[in-house]
């Protein structure tokens, strides 16, 4: 009898029901729409953070007529409180060895809200800055330019040496270039700057600006732009201030800085009402004078001076030595002077023979260094 064959039987596959293979492939299309959607989202805030920041690189970047212009340089030059631009007309914008015909030290002052506009005398000799010799106001821009393309640099040097105010911006400009600008707005009156922006001339600000930035030589920024107009606009010929110094408001200190300080009314520095002591600690030679311009410098940001002599101790730097560096009359000094060295009063050896003003005031300013 033969054997039975035997047979083998393959296990059937259970099939999944239809409705479950739609539940898996939901859930595959699900987990890949999250992945994509989470990449879509990942990549449009990337690129917002990217438009932020190019946006806020261009409206903080320097004109492109900038001198030594740094685009990585995202500080702006306009301050709330207070400031200070230098309008220079020269005869021709092109020639590094232009001439000034025209000089304007033009004063903002957030705190009050006006402004003031000084005509600066270019023909009397005084002494430059940095040792640059003697000569008038319109040729300074000159004898800059003669070395490295320094013009602007010793110009705003030179004022604050003669003036003891820092300029804070810069604009360069020929007669060429102001016919352009005045033509967009039909004149200017000095006495009412906000006159030029009414609402009549709304449409023009931005042609006006795309020809300021290529009739002018500035290191002003979009922004800082921005918020001159708008301060401009919020003015009224009540709260301006048109002045044309003499000769001797140019040449005497004594005259110069009454004029300005009669213009400083509350201050922030003014406020904290501090008596500084000014100290001058340069050696070898000592610089004559030197303390009494620091004087002339501090109460020209609003600050009193207690007193001024020459350091007992010698200094690396120009210092500020102060119980509290958040303070206004600290952070204006070193702003104004350029000073990166600020210290502790309670950090000094006091085994050193310090002058004894220093122990009885808030805030010491150390000049090593002219200008």
């Amino acid at each position: 009898m033969m054997p039975k064959a035997k047979v083998f039987y393959k296990p059937r596959k259970k099939k999944t029901p239809v409705n479950a293979k739609g539940k898996i492939i939901a859930r595959k299309l699900k987990k890949k729409i999250k992945l994509f959607a989470f990449a879509f989202f990942a990549v449009g805030i990337a690129a917002l953070v990217l438009t932020g920041v190019s946006a806020y690189k261009f409206a903080n970047a320097p004109f492109t007529g900038a001198t030594n212009a740094d685009f990585n340089d995202t500080e702006g030059i306009w301050k709330e409180d207070e400031t200070n631009i230098l309008l220079m007309h020269v005869n021709d914008l092109s020639n590094k060895s232009a001439e000034i015909e025209d000089l304007f030290l033009i004063n903002f002052d957030g705190t009050n809200h006006r402004y003031a506009i000084y005509k600066i005398p270019v023909d009397e000799e005084i002494e430059y800055a940095l040792n640059y010799g003697k000569g008038t106001l319109r040729n300074v821009y000159k004898t800059g330019n003669q070395d490295q393309d320094r013009g602007i640099y010793i110009t705003q040097k030179t004022i604050l040496k003669q003036f003891a105010v820092k300029i804070d911006g810069y604009v360069v400009i020929d007669k060429s270039g102001s016919e352009k600008l005045l033509s967009q707005i039909n004149g200017i009156n000095p006495s009412d700057l906000s006159a030029s922006l009414r609402l009549k001339n709304w449409p023009k600000i931005p042609s006006l600006v795309s020809e300021f930035r290529e009739t002018t030589l500035t290191n002003l920024k979009f922004a800082d732009l921005y918020s001159i107009i708008t301060f401009t606009r919020q003015t009224s010929e009540t709260s301006s201030k048109v002045v044309e110094l003499t000769k001797y408001q140019l040449l005497d200190a004594n005259q110069w800085d009454q004029l300005w300080q009669e213009g400083q009314s509350l201050s922030p520095v003014k406020h904290e009402a501090i008596k500084i002591f000014v100290a001058n600690a340069s050696a070898n030679p000592r610089i004559p004078g030197l303390a009494n311009w620091g004087t002339r410098v501090a109460q020209n940001t609003g600050a009193s001076v207690l007193e001024a002599d020459n350091s007992f101790v010698e200094f690396e730097e120009n210092t500020i030595i102060t119980d509290n560096p958040e303070l206004a009359t600290v952070r204006k000094l070193a702003q104004t002077l350029g000073i990166k060295k600020v210290i502790h009063i309670n950090d000094l050896n006091r085994d050193q023979d310090y002058n004894q003003q220093i122990f009885r005031t808030q805030v010491t300013l150390v000049l090593v260094t002219a200008l």
